[in-house]
């Protein structure tokens, strides 16, 4: 069987692992249980395609590229949830080729290729967040990209393609900053001659230089409300720092390690491969031979996946195809040093064990909810399926007069579909606690939103739709605040509660 798969087409191998992929990912991005950043990243991107700038005109706590990206792709398709999961899927699909393509480059050893295809696509940390619209599939594309490319035979312009793959990674995750010396170190170990490293680094900035400059753009508008944005935001979110909670960092460590209770059996999967890892430094270690390139990504890529407070499981998805990268071609190399009849049998029984818990995953993600982060039961579950919010969002339409389209919702993922248009300064589901660690002028300048404002619109009728449901935090009192104001409830869809102005001679 492997001697077939090493005699087979390229074309038929990356073929059949595109086909395999797709019915992994575009059903994933289907039927997975949504996510509650989705909401805002969704929201912003139409916002962007409608002409509102980033940081500038509502609060973003991330790089500008995210919603330009996806806002332009639901230019083209509608915006809709399911549209835009499907690029999703299609980057993951994208994302997981590359990682097959760069095993078999590595190992001339195209059943090693389809090997790491299916740890890929099989992986809980992959087809559990990279079909949805966060930022993990498209920076991690890019950023695997940036390593990928430097594969070209040739010298002229890969370094310089590299450094713009890695700034369009940064330009949607900023901490990828932090992986630019791998790609340094890479010149200079690769380049013997000093001219030739001089040479290659000023291609890789600028690379790196063309892809990062709109963000001088968004600085100079205003420095304070860029800098707040991408980096104050986090240092004060939690109280805790930008990069507080260390126990929490820790116990973290311990749980993808599978030490501690872990969420789902991602830490399964992680701890496998994590320890073919480590084989695999070691073994270069007692060869004498360098670290590479994937390696040098992976380990700092994982150290600054702690960095964020709190820090999640879902963080180690970006790392994840370094680390297939590198176990597939240990295991590429075990197989390819042992005799014939048995060649393959590790790897194998390696694939077949991590493959063994994917389905509890498949459940968890789709229909369980049981320990997904913001769902967190199987009872809260419907509340997150894209049939209810769409529902909730479709309602919301009913309600709302074409001279008053301004809703307020304190998960902005319902109003993505709507006709309306959220309440500035709720365009993010943190902005109201968020606003009692800034100066009262800061909740202007940044655009937020505060609980002494929120009550001000009730009070003075500004909206005729206010919906209470996902990520609504002090719901009894906002409920008594709302039904103070004047406004009835209409409907109810799951847990999510829909008031508007009561009709008097038909009009609000």
């Amino acid at each position: 069987m492997i001697k077939r798969i090493d005699q087979a087409r390229p074309a038929v191998i990356y073929g059949l692992l595109a086909v395999l992929m797709a019915a992994v990912f575009v059903p994933m991005s289907l039927f997975r249980l949504v996510d509650g950043d989705e909401g805002t990243y969704l929201l912003v991107s139409r916002l962007v395609v409608e002409g509102h700038l980033p940081y500038h005109d509502f609060h973003y706590p991330q790089m500008f590229l995210l919603p330009y990206v996806y806002g332009a792709w639901m230019k083209l398709v509608g915006f809709s949830w399911y549209g835009a999961r499907l690029l999703s899927a299609l980057f993951s699909v994208a994302l997981g080729l590359l990682v097959a393509w760069q095993v078999v480059r590595l190992t001339r050893q195209p059943a090693a290729g389809l090997l790491a295809g299916m740890l890929f696509a099989f992986s809980s940390l992959a087809f559990g967040w990279y079909p949805l619209v966060k930022t993990f599939a498209f920076p991690t594309l890019m950023l695997f990209g940036a390593y990928a490319v430097l594969s070209w035979r040739s010298t002229r312009w890969k370094w310089v393609a590299s450094g713009f793959l890695l700034g369009l990674g940064i330009d949607s995750r900023v901490y990828l900053a932090a992986l630019a010396p791998a790609f340094l170190v890479e010149i200079y170990l690769t380049e013997e001659r000093p001219k030739d490293r001089v040479m290659q680094l000023a291609r890789f900035g600028i690379g790196l230089g063309l892809a990062l400059l709109p963000n001088e753009f968004f600085f100079l508008l205003d420095p304070d409300t860029f800098i707040f944005n991408v980096f104050g935001h986090h240092a004060i979110r939690t109280g805790f720092g930008a990069f507080g909670r260390l126990d929490q960092k820790a116990d973290l460590a311990m749980q993808m390690l599978g030490i501690n209770t872990a969420e789902g059996v991602t830490s399964f999967q992680f701890l496998l491969l994590f320890l073919l890892n480590v084989a695999s430094w070691i073994s270069r270690a007692i060869a004498r031979e360098r670290l590479p390139l994937s390696s040098m990504i992976a380990i700092p890529l994982l150290l600054v996946s702690f960095l964020p407070t709190p820090a999640y499981a879902q963080y180690f998805c970006m790392p994840l195809p370094f680390m297939i990268v590198d176990a597939a071609v240990l295991l590429g190399k075990i197989a390819g040093e042992t005799s014939a009849r048995r060649a393959w049998s590790l790897p194998v029984s390696f694939l077949a064990v991590y493959l063994l818990v994917s389905p509890l995953d498949f459940h968890r993600y789709t229909v369980g909810g049981t320990m997904v982060p913001g769902v967190i039961n199987h009872a809260n579950a419907v509340n997150w399926k894209l049939s209810t919010i769409r529902a909730v969002g479709q309602a919301i339409d009913r309600e709302l007069r074409p001279e008053r389209p301004v809703a307020i919702s304190f998960w902005p993922g319902y109003l993505v579909e709507t006709k309306a248009s959220i309440m500035p300064g709720m365009e993010n589901h943190f902005a109201l606690d968020l606003a009692y660690r800034v100066q009262p002028y800061e909740i202007i300048k940044f655009k937020l939103m505060s609980y002494p404002g929120l009550t001000w619109h009730l009070r003075q009728h500004t909206v005729d739709v206010v919906v209470l449901g996902n990520w609504t935090f002090n719901r009894e009192w906002v409920r008594e605040q709302v039904v103070k104001s004047g406004y009835v409830l209409t409907g109810t869809i799951e847990r999510a509660e829909i008031f508007t102005l009561p009709s008097v001679n038909g009009k609000r």
